[in-house]
Parts: structure tokens; C-alpha cells; sequence
């Protein structure tokens, strides 16, 4: 088992890639600390997992950010590994049509929230010792080349990749790897419902196909573990082909 004893927090665990990531590294032999918005629909999410505690929070807020960690403290003593799973797509597509208030909340969520949780992150894994940590953050490839999204998407999910690559070299020296995974088309209740939109954005990837959110979670489990112990500050993008 790859993580087995590691101790793990991952947001956005309700659905989608967080909670595929849950089950995965639940079943590489992890304790997890699944945080998510609501509490109950978590809970749903994953019943009958074992080695699996909930905790509640929205990620833009810093403090309900930190309780969450709190719990991962109380219950475990340590941190090992953060994936910051937590996420919103944004809408209207035409960047006239997006309101100031529309454009910041996509932001505190997908950019802020991710500072949020490697701020706390950080604090419990420089306690690790030279054993450090993982932290893996999610952005999209849409942060990388041109993908038909709202402004307001790829803008925080770029911002995410200078997270990851600043705070790589800052925490170097703690032994604490900082990366990030780039999803291209993924099966989750984030891709676009309608079918026209969703058959383009599914297309843009030679492979011709949505990815699977399991698929998300083995380079996320690859990430975390300590076979990428010399990646640190880099961006896997499994995207099907739309960026090579």
C-alpha cells in the first residue's frame, strides 16, 4: 500500500475527483479528513468507507478552513499529504455578461481556497520533521492553453499553478513538495450538461474522450506518494491530448 498510514485531508471531497481521490487513497491504506461544504451530502458520499473522517467547510472562508485542519490535528496528530480537490466552474460564458461579484467568488473558492488550505497545510507538516509532506493542488487545462470557459475559470486556476510553483520553492527546505495536477474533459458533475458544449469540449483531446474522475485520482495518488519524491513545483496535465 502506498500511503498506508499517511494522514490526508483532501477538500471537495462530496464528489467528482475529490472523492474518487478519498477512495483511492483509502484504499492505498490512508486516514482521511474529507472536507466538503455540506456535511450530510459527505457523509452520503462516503458511507461504509472506513479510516474516513468529515469535517464541513467552505474553503473560501479562512477560518472554516482552519477548523477543518483542526480536526485532522485533534484526530490525528499530523498531517501527511493535502489535496485541494475544492472547486466551482463559473457561468455566463461571455465575459460582458460576468458581474464583479461572480468573477470574485469563482475566486475565492478555486484560488483562495487553495492558499487557504496550504496556509494550514504548512503549519501541521513543518511539525513532520524531515518527513515534510505532500501537498497536490488541482487546476485545470484551461490554465494552460485556450478553453472555452468563463474568464473568471481559467484566471483562478492559473492562479493556482503560481501557488503551486511559489510555494514549491518556499517550502523546499521543510521537505514539503508542492504540485499540481491539470485535468483536461473529466466525468464529474463539472463538465458541461449541454450536449453541443459538452461534445465540443470533450473533443478538443485527440483521445476523443471525457476522462473518468478515477483516472484523476491515480495521477493525484501518484503525486502524493513517495514514488514523485523528486517532484516538486511541477504541473501534470492528463488532458487526452488537447495540450502535448
Amino acid at each position: 500500500m502506498r500511503l498506508e498510514n499517511k494522514i490526508a485531508l483532501v477538500t471537495g471531497a462530496a464528489s467528482g475527483i475529490g472523492l474518487a481521490t478519498v477512495r483511492r487513497f483509502v484504499a492505498e491504506g490512508a486516514h482521511v479528513v474529507a472536507v466538503d461544504l455540506d456535511h450530510d451530502r459527505t457523509v452520503s458520499a462516503l458511507s461504509g468507507l472506513p479510516n474516513v473522517s468529515v469535517a464541513a467547510a467552505d474553503v473560501s472562508k479562512s477560518q472554516q478552513v482552519d477548523k477543518a485542519f483542526d480536526l485532522a490535528q485533534e484526530r490525528h496528530g499530523k498531517l501527511d499529504i493535502l489535496v485541494n480537490a475544492a472547486g466551482i466552474s463559473a457561468a455566463p460564458l461571455d465575459i460582458e455578461d460576468i458581474t464583479d461579484e461572480g468573477f470574485a467568488h469563482v475566486v475565492e473558492v478555486n484560488l483562495y481556497g487553495s492558499f487557504y488550505a496550504v496556509r494550514a497545510a504548512t503549519k501541521l507538516m513543518r511539525r513532520n520533521g524531515e518527513s515534510g509532506g505532500s501537498i497536490v493542488n488541482i487546476s485545470s487545462v484551461g490554465a494552460l492553453a485556450n478553453f472555452p470557459l468563463p474568464a473568471s475559470y481559467p484566471a483562478s486556476k492559473a492562479g493556482v499553478l503560481g501557488l503551486t510553483r511559489a510555494t514549491a520553492a518556499l517550502l523546499a527546505p521543510n521537505n514539503i513538495r508542492v504540485n499540481a495536477v491539470a485535468p483536461g474533459a473529466t466525468d464529474t458533475p463539472m463538465l458541461p450538461s449541454e450536449p453541443a458544449f459538452r461534445d465540443a469540449v470533450v473533443g478538443l483531446g485527440v483521445l476523443g474522450r471525457a476522462a473518468s474522475a478515477d483516472e484523476m485520482a491515480n495521477t493525484i495518488l501518484f503525486l502524493a506518494s513517495d514514488e514523485a519524491a523528486f517532484f516538486t513545483g511541477q504541473t501534470i496535465s492528463p488532458n487526452g491530448g488537447y495540450v502535448m
